[in-house]
């Protein structure tokens, strides 16, 4: 097992228990393990990419595409929230960041008066672009790049599974997210 491995391994053991050890194999372990740091490390490092490149975070460029991609480019907040898997709070502080840098605005929803929505600038659409771009050429670099054919066959046959098993009813698509605004209910 390599010291990497091995780290990973511990790394388990810290987070599910002693009993992890005997009831996964190192297999098991190696799988879990490695999806969690991969993930982590993925984020971590595609953050910081993000941020150098365009002041922006994973979260924000979530919500920013989010936006790209609706209607009239507005959703409400809480939409926002829903399909982002960020709680309104966290929403509405990445709102306000947003709204100073003049990449979107506040807006109240036309056919619901107590709503907020949030509607993406055109400087907000280009930067959105932009870092979405950075994002995609780091994934592939980092993530694709990495793979052959037959690995990518495999993770995604894995992932598809795991869905499934998951939440049936779920579509891919819609948890990555394409939010309507208020106006279009």
């Amino acid at each position: 097992m390599s010291t990497t491995t091995k780290e990973d391994s511990r790394r388990t053991v810290y987070l599910m228990g002693d009993e992890i050890a005997r009831q996964w194999t190192e297999d098991q372990r190696a799988a879990w393990s490695g999806f969690v740091a991969v993930s982590a490390l993925l984020k971590r490092d595609h953050n910081r990419e993000l941020e150098a490149t365009h002041g922006l975070s994973i979260s924000m460029v979530g919500l920013l595409g989010r936006l790209a991609a609706a209607e009239h480019h507005v959703m409400r907040l809480t939409d926002l929230a829903e399909r982002t898997g960020l709680s309104l709070s966290r929403v509405s502080r990445i709102v306000d960041l947003l709204e100073r840098r003049e990449l979107l605005n506040r807006v109240r929803c036309p056919s619901d008066g107590r709503a907020i929505n949030a509607q993406l600038s055109d400087e907000g659409l280009e930067t959105a672009r932009a870092a979405q771009t950075t994002l995609r050429n780091a994934v592939q670099r980092d993530f694709f790049d990495a793979l052959d054919g037959q690995d990518v066959r495999a993770l995604a046959s894995a992932f598809e599974l795991l869905l499934g098993r998951i939440d049936p009813s779920a579509d891919p698509e819609e948890i990555v997210g394409r939010g309507d605004s208020c106006d279009s209910e």
